[in-house]
């Protein structure tokens, strides 16, 4: 480095420092120099007033709505809203910086006026009554400079304090933090029971548990049964566990108005959304058992919820309603409890989530997903052609069970059995690809392909029919025809079908 640059770097940085001199000394108030300034790396205590003995505390300040809460038995309440439940931690945690009150450096006044620190006008003012009779002042000032926290002084005493900043946080608080929020229970997944979402009074999302004969699909006991006139399977995948979550977890965030009185101002009026959450929890005394089986004695499907399985007399019942209102100068959304006049503000994401479920997310795609293996048979019809399988199960030379298929009457070989499953297993991976149109008007509503599958408690018809003639055939599932498949995927099952025909020769 040339000893010019060095010269050049020298002097920036001795402007820096002249600098940083010159607004400190603009910054701290002028009472405030080397000789009468009690600096400590210990705390200073002030005052130490315990909880117990507090009895009145008035918070006031120019930026802030005045507070006056007093003690009531055991109880704190606020004096203008005695009835209004208040968090007993957040009273707690304000009164505990009393007990003891403590400082970080202690000023002499020396002359200086209360005005240079913030102090003529304070920010905040805390007077406390105590059992005794004694009265007590504390008032917050200007930030300090550089170092942060607060100028303060208490009482009468002629000297101001340098506080930290968690005092200065811990008193200027809002009335409606202190009040107590609603809560709503965190619901274990498995106990949910039914969901429901209305978006501007409509309707536009419910899905419930039901028992196993009003199931439509093998694999789970939720069905979506709104907005649609036939129900749906709900999904068997994680998308399913996230949907879920939008509803069980659900946290208000910051009261707004307690015991509001004029709900248009939210939105609440009229609101946007609304969103129903029943659930259960188990009796006291009552324990799952090990195997969970149903009342009936079978054991339930894949799902995992308890639903089928706590008998309804050992479980109580429990329900949420959450109305959505208007949008708050920060987006988040203004929210009430259905039987609540008070006001909250939920996070907008959350929010948006929970009202924007929708059916075709949400459901199980799979226009058929029972495994071949636990059913007992099917009839086809293609056409003219027929085609009628059945499943049994016996035991092989091994001693163990195996499938035992025929076809149209004919039992199938073994060495075809993989060939026989083939149409099956194209129709098992087929997905519906996009909601029908009613604007679309097909030539003809005579079948493509219809199918029966014979489950060992139900029957389930799926019907392909012709769509657009081009890309898509519409399905038709026990009368729930809202959805399309690929034409060409279809096809190539039909005459995956159509080729068992040769094993039948």
């Amino acid at each position: 480095m040339s000893k010019g640059i060095k010269q050049a770097l020298t002097l920036g940085i001795l402007c820096l420092l002249m600098v940083g001199a010159i607004i400190a000394y603009f910054l701290v108030p002028q009472g405030e120099d080397e000789e009468n300034a009690n600096v400590t790396e210990n705390a200073i205590d002030v005052v130490s007033i315990e909880a117990s003995a507090i009895n009145q505390v008035d918070i006031s300040g120019p930026e802030m709505e005045s507070i006056s809460l007093i003690k009531n038995g055991e109880e704190w309440i606020l004096a203008d809203l005695p009835k209004a439940p208040l968090d007993a931690q957040a009273v707690d945690a304000m009164l505990s910086s009393l007990a003891p009150l403590t400082a970080t450096k202690e000023l002499a006044m020396d002359g200086a006026s209360l005005a240079e620190y913030g102090l003529e006008s304070p920010q905040v003012t805390v007077k406390v009554l105590t059992t005794d009779g004694n009265s007590y002042e504390l008032k917050i000032g200007e930030t300090v400079p550089v170092t942060g926290g607060n100028y303060g002084v208490f009482g009468d005493r002629d000297k101001v304090y340098a506080f930290e900043d968690t005092v200065f946080e811990g008193f200027a608080v809002s009335k409606n933090s202190l009040i107590a929020k609603e809560e709503i229970a965190s619901i274990e997944e498995d106990y949910l029971t039914s969901i429901s979402v209305k978006n501007k009074g409509k309707e536009s999302f419910r899905a419930e548990i039901v028992s196993d004969d009003k199931k439509v699909d093998a694999y789970t006991n939720w069905v979506i049964t709104k907005p649609f006139e036939k129900p749906l399977a709900g999904s068997s995948t994680d998308d399913w566990n996230k949907l879920q979550g939008y509803f069980t977890s659900v946290e208000l965030q910051e009261l707004v108005e307690y015991n509001c009185k004029n709900m248009k101002e939210y939105g609440l009026n009229e609101p946007v959304g609304e969103v129903e959450v029943e659930y259960f929890e188990l009796q006291e005394g009552y324990e799952l058992p090990e195997a969970t089986a149903n009342p009936d004695g079978k054991i339930t499907s894949n799902s995992t919820n308890k639903a089928n399985v706590v008998p309804k007399d050992k479980q109580v019942s429990h329900s949420y309603t959450l109305v959505i209102g208007g949008n708050a100068p920060d987006g988040s959304y203004y929210v009430r409890l259905k039987d609540s006049k008070n006001v909250y503000t939920m996070d907008a994401e959350i929010v948006q989530s929970m009202l924007g479920v929708d059916a075709y997310t949400y459901m199980d795609r799979c226009v058929y997903s029972t495994l071949a293996t636990d059913i007992n048979g099917y009839d086809a019809v293609i056409g003219d052609k027929k085609i009628s399988v059945t499943r049994k199960t016996e035991k092989g030379d091994d001693g163990k069970d195996k499938n035992v298929w025929t076809l149209n009457g004919t039992q199938v070989s073994d060495e075809n059995e993989e060939t026989f499953l083939t149409p099956y297993t194209k129709g098992y991976l087929l997905e519906f690809t996009s909601e029908a149109k009613d604007s679309v008007k097909p030539k003809s509503n005579e079948p493509i392909m219809k199918i029966v599958f014979h489950e060992a408690n139900r029957d389930v018809t799926v019907t392909y029919l012709p769509y657009d003639g081009t890309n898509f055939y519409r399905v038709d599932k026990n009368g729930m025809d809202y959805f399309l498949v690929d034409k060409r995927s279809v096809d190539d099952m039909i005459s995956a079908y159509e080729a068992l025909l040769k094993l039948d020769q």
